[in-house]
């Protein structure tokens, strides 16, 4: 495959502005999940392996996620008080719970119910129309 896999990251574009820093993010995964997914189709993985691999993964960067925030229980300032940390604890609570649906409905797209394959693929014949090496292999 020639080229690399650009992200505004690589390059050192980052905005400073957090949510168009998740936008920026959005943008790449949207990229990564294409290129994915047009790699595993010339490689001959039927749609909907290539929709459970790509469920899959997002669902383990959901769950990676809600790891690290559940982490946050009980970490809140001492110095800000008790109510503050009663707060922050039932905030951890309720974006864990969150995180969790967020998995759960990944999850549930596995085997080609996800935006994969077959709602991708017209976005697909560009990037082999740009990268011959990515038309199938026969």
């Amino acid at each position: 495959m020639s080229g690399a896999f650009q992200t505004p990251a690589a390059h050192g574009q980052l905005s400073d502005d957090p949510l168009r820093r998740v936008t920026q993010y959005q943008t790449a995964g949207v990229n990564a999940r294409l290129r994915l997914f047009a790699l595993l189709q010339t490689q001959g993985v039927p749609a909907s392996e290539a929709d459970d691999l790509v469920a899959a993964l997002e669902t383990g960067a959901v769950a990676g996620a809600q790891c690290e925030v559940v982490e946050l229980d009980g970490m809140a300032p001492a110095s800000r008080g008790e109510v503050f940390e009663d707060g922050w604890d039932a905030g951890v609570r309720t974006v864990s719970e969150a995180l969790v649906d967020v998995a759960d409905r990944g999850w549930s797209r596995r085997g080609g119910r996800s935006a994969g394959a077959a709602e991708l693929a017209v976005h697909i014949a560009p990037l082999r129309e740009d990268q011959p090496n990515l038309a199938p292999r026969g």
